[in-house]
């Protein structure tokens, strides 16, 4: 349990740091992918609008701030092409480019033509190009910009994010996985220390009980037996019971780690329907079982027997008077479904997100014993989670049902 514990909290530690990583990381690339973009498409226009003309000295300011210089049309890579309204080529000039075949500037040609945005990016031949269409009448000016470079440092500064981000995921696992034990350790001492006082607490209390039954006893056999000792004899009945109940959820919370095997279910099932058809005529409840053949499920054969035990006194109890319990078993898929329903006409407006807590109890005066201790949903539950199975829990007026998945 405490080692399951330990590496939910790695898990959701490491999650965390994950996601603040790729929020940070992620953003950082984007941001210089759209600058870098940005800087392309400006430096594309530059050189398409002075690709045949002299930079003016008035221009020079204005250009500082776009991270352009009067060398910007001289050191970029790029050629200028001339179509007309057919695409056909009338005249292009390369001499700003080199080692550029006619058959990769027709593919560029074709390529930009056939894009219905007026600029845009492309990758040709593992290389980065980006595109700019001038409308000038008759014909289109193409200008066709060498952008590689700009593009590698952008997928420089994407591989060492990511370099750095599973470097940082590591380095955390191991920070965590160090210091988990510390972290957790608290709430191991605090549990510890709660299932040592459940422990010594029904022991001493079994002392003074088995005391009280004694002289309670004792008194009927010189008096008889009278509405007192009746009263008595009752609540020690309760507590024991509560006793041994508190025992058991101890017990249970050690042996998360429980080795599970096949058992027949349908078996088990319809053992404990035997022992609760006596009560349930005795309280005029109509118990009805639908209860498939042969359904095997992974689990721990006592422990089966007790959840089916605490849906059925469950059920029995809370029943309405009169009312009908309904028992059904079956499979669905690779998984045995077991439902237990019973009539529960005060059921409507019920919080049942708290059933399975320990010690909820609806009635909050707690002197309702039809209302028991608010244990038996609780072990119901950490059986069910031994199982690695599900319990939920569903009301349909006048119809409270309770539904485990194996």
């Amino acid at each position: 349990m405490y080692r399951k514990l330990r590496l939910k909290f790695i898990g959701i530690a490491t999650l965390s740091v994950l996601i603040v990583l790729v929020i940070v990381l992620g953003s950082i690339n984007i941001i210089i992918y759209r600058n870098t973009v940005s800087d392309i498409y400006t430096r594309l226009n530059f050189v398409s609008q002075n690709s045949d003309t002299t930079i003016k000295t008035e221009e020079i300011e204005m250009m500082k701030n776009k991270q352009i210089t009067p060398e910007t049309q001289y050191d970029t890579r790029y050629i200028t092409v001339m179509v007309d309204n057919a695409g056909n080529v009338i005249d292009f000039n390369a001499e700003h480019i080199a080692a550029i075949e006619d058959s990769e500037i027709n593919d560029f040609i074709k390529y930009a033509v056939s894009r219905k945005s007026v600029r845009g990016v492309f990758i040709y031949d593992y290389l980065s190009y980006a595109y700019l269409k001038t409308d000038m009448g008759d014909v289109m000016r193409l200008t066709i910009m060498d952008c590689t470079r700009s593009f590698s440092t952008v997928n420089y500064l994407l591989r060492f994010s990511i370099y750095i981000g599973i470097l940082s995921m590591l380095i955390v696992i191991l920070i965590l996985s160090i210091f988990a034990r510390r972290v957790v350790r608290p709430y191991i001492k605090n549990s510890e220390a709660q299932k040592e006082f459940i422990t010594n607490a029904s022991h001493e209390l079994k002392t003074p009980l088995a005391v009280i039954s004694a002289n309670t006893e004792v008194i009927e056999m010189i008096n008889g037996k009278s509405e007192w000792t009746e009263s008595t004899v009752k609540q020690v009945n309760r507590l024991s019971e509560l006793i041994s109940q508190l025992v058991v959820l101890s017990k249970l919370e050690e042996k998360q780690d429980i080795v599970l095997s096949d058992v027949d279910m349908s078996e088990e099932a319809n053992s404990v329907m035997g022992s609760f058809k006596a009560i349930a005529e005795t309280k005029g409840i109509t118990l009805n079982t639908e209860i498939a053949d042969d359904v095997h499920v992974q689990a721990d054969q006592k422990g089966l027997h007790e959840l089916v035990n605490i849906l059925m006194d469950n059920a029995v109890k809370y029943c309405d008077e009169n009312g009908s319990v309904s028992v059904s078993l079956s499979k669905k898929g690779k998984n045995a479904v077991f439902v237990v329903s019973n009539d529960y006409s005060a059921g409507e407006g019920v919080d049942y997100k708290q059933f399975f807590d320990r010690f909820y109890r609806e009635d909050k005066s707690h002197n309702s014993e039809k209302k028991g201790y608010g244990i038996g949903l609780s072990m119901a539950e950490s059986l069910v989670r031994m199982f690695k199975g599900k319990i939920s829990v569903n009301y349909k007026k006048p119809v409270i049902s309770f539904t485990v998945t194996l």
